[in-house]
């Protein structure tokens, strides 16, 4: 009898260690986990499944090399989740962005189009704070009074996923004319006018269409802004907190050769939701070492620890191990015991994606403090987000880490007291970070301060002097280390 591969034969234990902070326990369970599912019928065969094109061949090519001019999108759809095998019953997508894939209608180009998968409420895990606030108009508050909501959908994009994407891509369009000319990059699909939005649900409160204010922007990576009042604010609280939320589907109008008139995409405006809090991926290399920490306001339910793997055949294989449910309170750390686990999966480049599956539990105590958060704010202001792009600080300083840290009187929703944002920890460079919100008067323009810390291996620390900005968005990186830190110059 041939002996099956180890990563299939191992079984995985985990030993979650989760520590309170409010009571210093230490708390230890320690259970057994199914070793991996594998694929036990054979794939589906993708000749069924993926769609043949013709390749548009001019009949001077021989003497005349084709154009790799890009002509935009064309309706030849790709769809790269038929290349990953599994046997689990995934309750959630696999690929948190990229659903389906048009081809340029230059077909030598390379080029190929995405757009989000859906649009879900903006949440920052740097930060902890919701992009959806409530603030009751001057005259009443409590249960009288009308109050403004304002809400920012965020495209359920993951930009790390774009190389595992045209992995994927690649292996889709393998015996079709498509492949001797590869995958040269996935942009956004463009679109001839800017997107609308349809809500199924909001009607029931009194609030038409003409009631909503939106600003959705041509740019599918941009986020769409929304803003509406209401009477019927504590009704609308009510869903908000009960599993339901508002949703409906954003309408996207695409531009390209014979595209569809429209694509519509569903979105979701939910507080205690995995769409929300976005997935709990695992770094490979680290996963060991680091564990992971809920940075949620709600206990979270692990359900199952994913493992993708691209394998010698070309084909994407998910493993699944299953965790039963384990629940980690909000704001707690989680370590794991793998000593089980192959050590081999923590450095082999076949390894394309690791993490958990999960649910989130409602909370009494949770919803008092997410309520605390999303209600309040200044009358008459709006609410900016910093970004934060991380360019290459960390190569150019050969630091261990970064922190930035940023202060402003915005960030007072009354805007009396200087207030000091959450600090953001720079361990990898190419990223953009949320520095938080500030809520800037009417009329008004964005200020803010700013700190660099620079931490090298051997602990010392070169820090700059409050750097003063207006820009909304501030970028980190060597010209900024040499302007301001005099070590580096």
């Amino acid at each position: 009898m041939n002996q099956l591969p180890i990563y299939l034969l191992l079984a995985l234990f985990f030993s979650i260690n989760m520590t309170f902070a409010q009571t210093k326990r230490k708390i230890t369970i320690s259970h057994g986990v199914l070793s991996p599912n594998y694929q036990k019928t054979p794939a589906k065969d993708k000749a069924e499944t993926t769609p043949k094109t013709e390749s548009t061949t001019d009949s001077k090519s021989e003497s005349k090399p084709a154009s790799k001019e890009r002509k935009g999108p064309t309706n030849i759809p790709f769809f790269v989740d038929r290349e990953l095998v599994h046997d689990y019953d995934f309750s959630a997508d696999i690929l948190n962005s990229f659903d389906e894939i048009y081809r340029d209608a230059n077909i030598h180009s390379g080029y190929y189009y995405y757009a989000p998968k859906a649009y879900v409420l903006g949440f920052s895990k740097e930060t902890g704070e919701y992009e959806f606030n409530v603030n009751y108009n001057s005259g009443g508050s409590g249960n009288s009074g009308a109050a403004t909501v304002t809400a920012i959908l965020r495209p359920k994009l993951n930009r790390q996923e774009a190389k595992l994407t045209k992995e994927l891509l690649k292996q889709n369009i393998k015996g079709n004319p498509e492949q001797v000319h590869g995958v040269t990059d996935l942009i956004p699909i463009p679109i001839r006018q800017q997107p609308e939005i349809v809500f199924d649900n909001l009607n029931q409160f009194g609030i038409t269409a003409n009631d909503i204010s939106i600003r959705a922007p041509s740019d599918l990576e941009a986020p769409i802004y929304l803003s509406f009042t209401t009477a019927n604010i504590d009704d609308l609280m009510g869903m908000f907190f009960n599993n339901i939320g508002l949703y409906g589907n954003v309408i996207l109008y695409p531009d390209g050769e014979d595209m569809k008139e429209s694509i519509s995409l569903p979105f979701e405006l939910r507080i205690d939701d995995p769409a929300t809090f976005g997935a709990l991926e695992l770094t490979p290399r680290t996963w060991r070492q680091n564990g992971w920490k809920n940075k949620t306001d709600y206990p979270i339910l692990l359900n199952a620890f994913h493992v993708m793997k691209k394998e010698k055949t070309g084909k994407f294989q998910i493993y699944t191990w299953k965790i039963n449910n384990v629940e980690v309170p909000e704001h707690a750390s989680v370590k794991f015991n793998s000593s089980k686990v192959p050590a081999w999966i923590d450095t082999d480049p076949s390894i394309k994606k690791m993490w958990m599956e999960y649910t989130v539990k409602s909370c009494q105590s949770c919803e008092k403090i997410v309520k605390d958060k999303i209600i309040g704010g200044t009358a008459g202001s709006r609410i900016q987000h910093i970004e934060v792009d991380i360019l290459t600080p960390l190569e150019f300083t050969e630091a261990e880490l970064i922190k930035i840290k940023l202060r402003s009187f915005q960030a007072d929703p009354s805007g009396n007291t200087m207030q000091t944002l959450a600090t953001l920890r720079i361990e990898e460079d190419i990223q953009t970070l949320d520095g938080g919100k500030l809520y800037v008067p009417d009329g008004a323009t964005t200020e803010f301060e700013y700190q660099i810390q620079v931490i090298m291996p051997d602990g010392a620390r070169h820090t700059s002097r409050w750097i003063k900005s207006k820009d909304q968005d501030i970028a980190i990186g060597e010209r900024q280390i040499k302007k301001h830190i005099s070590f580096f110059e």
